[in-house]
């Protein structure tokens, strides 16, 4: 892994609060300056779908090609991804109109139940080009997240050519509990 990309919600949706911190800034953070990882990130919270589509469109920038770890962090439901004005975008949406976006990385849904539509995955990921497709098919709390997450990156920052089956075993054989609690699926 040579960069992440994160992109992160604005959590709270009944107000906005901008004293509230990021949930995933501490873990990104750690996983650059304390984990022996030395993998340096680019982040943004947004609250809305155009501020998404703003900084998701700078993937296509020839500067930015040396990221190859998309982590998207939002309030999820089946296929979707929700902004903080309670609006959402669909697996599909986002992949008509950003069609090769993640050619040749990775990208982490950080989001509650996204990715449990397995035929609507398995087409975002032929159309967007994504090497690797990795998420929840269940309700995610914070802290479990952040354990299994931290793990993920460290693994994937460690075997940067395996693939989804590979990545599916080693999260069942060295974290089961999360694996199954999360429903972490990789494809």
């Amino acid at each position: 892994m040579n960069r992440i990309f994160c992109l992160e919600t604005e959590w709270d949706q009944s107000k906005h609060d901008l004293k509230m911190k990021s949930a995933v800034l501490p873990l990104l953070e750690f996983v650059e300056n304390k984990y022996n990882l030395n993998v340096p990130h680019t982040f943004r919270q947004v609250a809305t779908e155009s501020d998404f589509n703003y900084y998701i469109e700078h993937l296509l920038e020839p500067s930015y090609k040396c990221y190859d770890f998309v982590y998207l962090c939002f309030h999820g439901t089946e296929s979707k991804i929700h902004f903080a004005n309670k609006t959402d975008m669909s697996l599909q949406s986002f992949s008509d109109n950003y069609p090769s976006i993640f050619e040749d990385r990775t990208v982490h849904f950080g989001c509650c139940y996204s990715l449990m539509d397995e035929e609507a995955v398995l087409k975002f990921k032929s159309e967007t080009k994504a090497q690797l497709i990795t998420g929840f098919r269940k309700s995610v709390s914070f802290m479990e997240s952040f354990i299994f997450e931290l793990w993920l990156l460290k693994k994937i920052n460690r075997y940067p050519k395996y693939r989804a089956k590979r990545i599916m075993e080693l999260a069942e054989k060295e974290m089961p509990y999360y694996t199954k609690r999360l429903g972490f699926v990789a494809y």
